[in-house]
């Protein structure tokens, strides 16, 4: 064998032994590519199941919490409702109440007024009264120190002294009384002055009995009615009033006495007959303070 052959043989033999030595490696190749990507692609699975796995328990869970929350809302929505309702008939109620407080008061504020303009105007009518009293207290002293100066003089002949009547104006009436029956009456009315209407009506009451004929028994029958009023003796404040109202009506006091027995009678809870007592004192004496009073306690009674 010559030489060149020799080595065609040989460099074909290493080109044989590379050849099959490529073909192995590349077999092996296409192996660990193949068991790469089953790798893979089970690992792909694997944690395309462990996400929908979790994304189910999550979606569970949500929808858990979720239910909860609706119960949660209904629960305070019915709650709500509820406690509304109570709280709306809570507010009834204490309107309710506070209306009839309201109502009350209001009831005591007339009661108060009422009771200051009669207060009022008996300080009035005691202003005046004094002083009439004033000017006839002077003139009885007057008298008493003439007459106790007649007593002291000696006298030929022990007669009897002479009691001569009195001039005296009371209330706008001017008539004629005896010393005793202008004292009676004065001590009677000191008695109302200073408060003491006890006193007053009893001896108001023994003067009526006393002088029932007398010039004064007008403005007794009142003075005795407003003591009566005073005590709050009522019904016989408006016996005694009425007693004035019918035999004097138009005595200087009338007016004034209708106004305290209206006021009475409402004391008595007697309201018909206060509102037609004040409204025959509009009728009847329609320009006096008194009537003024009674309109504003009609307004107050309706």
């Amino acid at each position: 064998m010559t030489a060149g052959r020799l080595c065609v043989l040989v460099l074909l033999g290493l080109l044989a032994s590379t050849s099959q030595a490529a073909l192995f490696e590349d077999e092996e190749a296409r192996r660990a590519i193949l068991d790469l990507r089953q790798r893979l692609e089970n690992l792909r699975q694997n944690q395309q199941q462990a996400s929908e796995q979790t994304l189910q328990k999550a979606i569970e869970q949500s929808q858990k919490q979720f239910d909860n929350l609706r119960k949660q809302v209904e629960s305070d929505v019915g709650q709500f409702k509820q406690e509304s309702i109570l709280t709306k008939q809570d507010g009834r109620q204490a309107a309710l109440q506070l209306q009839s407080q309201i109502e009350a008061l209001k009831q005591d504020i007339a009661n108060l007024r009422g009771e200051r303009e009669q207060l009022l105007r008996e300080i009035n009518l005691l202003q005046r009264a004094q002083k009439d009293t004033n000017v006839d207290i002077e003139e009885r002293f007057q008298k008493l120190y003439e007459r106790f100066a007649k007593q002291d003089a000696p006298s030929v002949k022990e007669e009897a002294p002479k009691v001569n009547k009195l001039n005296v104006q009371v209330d706008g009436f001017e008539f004629l009384a005896d010393p005793e029956e202008k004292r009676d009456f004065e001590a009677a009315f000191v008695l109302f002055r200073k408060g003491d209407f006890s006193g007053a009506s009893t001896a108001f009451g023994k003067f009526i009995n006393l002088y029932s004929a007398s010039g004064y028994k007008p403005s007794a029958l009142y003075w005795l009615g407003s003591a009566k009023f005073a005590r709050r003796d009522f019904n016989e404040a408006i016996a005694q009033l009425r007693t004035l109202v019918n035999d004097f009506p138009n005595h200087a006091r009338t007016p004034e006495a209708m106004l305290t027995m209206g006021n009475a009678q409402i004391e008595l809870k007697q309201t018909k007959e206060a509102r037609k007592t004040f409204n025959d004192l509009l009728k009847l004496h329609p320009t006096t303070e008194a009537a003024a009073a009674a309109k504003d306690r009609l307004a107050q009674l309706k």
